[in-house]
């Protein structure tokens, strides 16, 4: 159930199906269980002084700091995700939101209390770790960890300055906690009319089915509700997102990066080329987005087409849903591919409440995996009974699955990825998920259908995110250059950015398109976007290997996704079989998406001339 059929309105959380909801009583089974393992790291926060000067000492006590240090982080992540799942299941909830920022202020406490390890480490000359490596057999383990550390040395400060900058983390995260409030708490959408005629209460997860909708009316005043809400107070955002940017600028020459990109990007040690390569590419191909504007302005017979009709599907009697069990099904046949042990993991996550699948009344928005070491990797929904639901579950799948081969392959420390690998194991799922509908069908109208859903997914994921990326960007370096962000400088910057890359046939709204800026909190999360871009273009080119290959090409893709963060992304990917330091395989997500657009256009034209006869 997702909706009070009687007043259209969003049901508590009580009133969802107990089997549709996540078990998160396997992470901690109450607060008093949380609260021990809280004044366990409190308690191990207050021994870390002890370690301070004893690094150099000899291999026995650099592993027995690593590992005291590594045995706290892992405690503290679990309680961190038990307090956020727990705010997130209904964010109106004072108690659990005061829990989760204890956990957030406990990490703070932990960060200054460890603050003077990686200044004492990178003191050592090479010489000295190599002989303490030499005499503590066991600090072989952590090779690439120490690598990891002591690559950084020309960014790191000394112990008091990296304890004074973990310090101020507290008021660097603000920014994103307000859009959280503001986002998912506070902002209050207006009632809007459906296809019905009805009056309906907006929320984000209703949004995207309406905008989505044949009636032009229904789509527009969504999008008007939307963006208005976020207007009334569009200074707030601007003035929240310029504190953030500057954050990002503060630390990133406080460590002495070049920029704000460079700091970003140096964590995974992606080349900053990767992402100017990725804008660059996308830019040249715009004539190829273009056309596929042009293509939907001809369909949809508009005189003018605007943003509230970017996402309506072209050919909607192709159109069907797939309801939670159905989908499930479906995505246990596109993934059969990768094999029984795989589809093992999603068959666990569908039948051991890993899911919390509907929406309710003041649960967070939108759609994640989150979980931590020793526990099951949860998905969160917000099902509405759009086909784009099946896709999402598939993509969260894919990160929980990954996190559960990386789990339980990896010691702790090398179990976590990043993003720039992580949205590669989620798009890789939708691409065998829609590989699989298209397959299944030989109905015109539904295969149209699903490639026009194709070609929104691949303008979704790496155009627009690129679109966002280029935006991110270019705010950062006003906010380099010390310019203030105000409403109308980002208003200006997004609408720039936002005519160039859908081109002469969009007639953007100069207030409300302008606007969306204001609604995206992955602007918070520091040069997080392109990612999705990059590794779509990865996904890609590896599901097309495992597809056109055999058991050697499925076990180099789940070999990735074993490998955690045991090595660099750029040089994971490379084992895998996709090289992203080079502009190929974006390249070649525009060749998709050329092909995409020839066959739609020629099935389009035989409709034509079937209609015509």
């Amino acid at each position: 159930m997702t909706t009070d059929d009687t007043t259209n309105r969003i049901p508590e959380r009580r009133d969802i199906d107990q089997a549709l909801k996540w078990d998160i009583d396997r992470v901690y089974p109450d607060w008093p269980a949380w609260e021990a393992d809280f004044k366990t790291v409190e308690a191990g926060i207050s021994g870390f002084e002890a370690l301070r000067g004893s690094l150099s000492d000899s291999g026995a006590a650099l592993l027995k700091a690593i590992e005291t240090v590594h045995e706290t982080a892992r405690i503290l992540d679990r309680l961190h995700v038990y307090a956020s799942m727990k705010s997130d299941q209904d964010t109106r909830v004072g108690e659990n939101i005061a829990y989760k920022g204890r956990a957030g202020t406990l990490a703070v406490a932990f960060a200054e209390a460890i603050s003077f390890f990686e200044p004492e480490l990178l003191a050592m000359d090479d010489r000295r770790v190599d002989e303490l490596r030499a005499e503590e057999p066991g600090l072989a383990l952590y090779d690439h960890y120490l690598h990891d550390i002591r690559r950084s040395r020309a960014h790191t400060l000394s112990a008091s300055e990296e304890a004074l900058l973990a310090g101020a983390a507290n008021m660097a995260r603000g920014p994103a906690g307000v859009f959280n409030a503001l986002d998912n708490a506070d902002l209050k959408f207006p009632m809007v009319r459906d296809e019905d005629g009805a009056d309906v209460e907006l929320t984000k997860a209703r949004y995207n089915r309406l905008v989505r909708s044949r009636d032009r009316s229904v789509r527009e005043g969504a999008f008007k509700g939307l963006m208005e809400t976020y207007g009334t107070v569009v200074n707030t955002l601007a003035a929240n997102l310029d504190a953030k940017i500057k954050s990002h600028v503060f630390y990133a020459r406080a460590r002495r990066h070049d920029g704000t990109l460079e700091a970003a990007l140096h964590a995974n040690a992606v080349p900053v080329d990767v992402f100017h390569s990725l804008v660059d590419t996308v830019n040249a191909g715009h004539a190829h987005i273009h056309r596929y504007t042009a293509l939907k302005k001809r369909v949809l017979e508009l005189e003018d087409l605007r943003d509230h009709d970017l996402y309506v599907p072209l050919f909607p009697d192709g159109a069907f849903t797939l309801d939670y069990d159905r989908a499930r099904e479906s995505l246990l046949t596109a993934l059969a591919p990768l094999g029984d042990a795989y589809l093992g993991i999603v068959r666990e996550g569908f039948g051991n409440r890993w899911i919390d699948v509907h929406e309710n009344a003041g649960k967070h928005g939108g759609a994640y995996s989150s979980g931590a070491y020793g526990t099951d990797p949860y998905i969160l929904l917000n099902w509405s009974g759009q086909l784009r639901d099946t896709f999402t579950l598939a993509h969260e799948m894919g990160h929980s699955a990954h996190s559960w081969l990386a789990h339980h392959n990896q010691p702790y420390v090398y179990a976590d990825y990043p993003i720039f690998t992580a949205e590669v194991a989620s798009t890789f799922n939708e691409m065998l998920l829609m590989r699989h509908l298209l397959d299944s069908t030989t109905d015109r109208r539904r295969k149209m259908f699903l490639l026009d859903f194709y070609l929104d997914m691949i303008n979704a994921t790496v155009f627009r995110q690129t679109m966002f990326a280029e935006f991110e960007y270019r705010a950062h370096r006003l906010g380099e250059d010390g310019e203030t962000l105000t409403a109308d400088a980002l208003d200006d910057l997004y609408l720039g950015i936002l005519k160039a890359y859908w081109g002469p046939e969009l007639e953007a709204d100069p207030v409300h398109s302008a606007r969306t800026w204001c609604r995206i909190p992955h602007f918070y999360y520091n040069y997080y976007v392109y990612q999705y871009s990059t590794a779509f273009a990865a996904s890609a080119a590896l599901s097309r290997r495992v597809l056109e290959g055999g058991p050697e090409e499925r076990e180099a893709y789940l070999g990735f996704m074993r490998s955690g963060s045991s090595r660099y992304p750029v040089e994971t990917l490379a084992d895998a079989g996709v090289d992203m330091t080079t502009p190929q395989p974006v390249e070649d997500v525009f060749r998709l998406f050329t092909e995409l657009l020839d066959r739609l256009e020629a099935l389009l034209d035989d409709s034509h001339d079937e209609e015509a006869e």
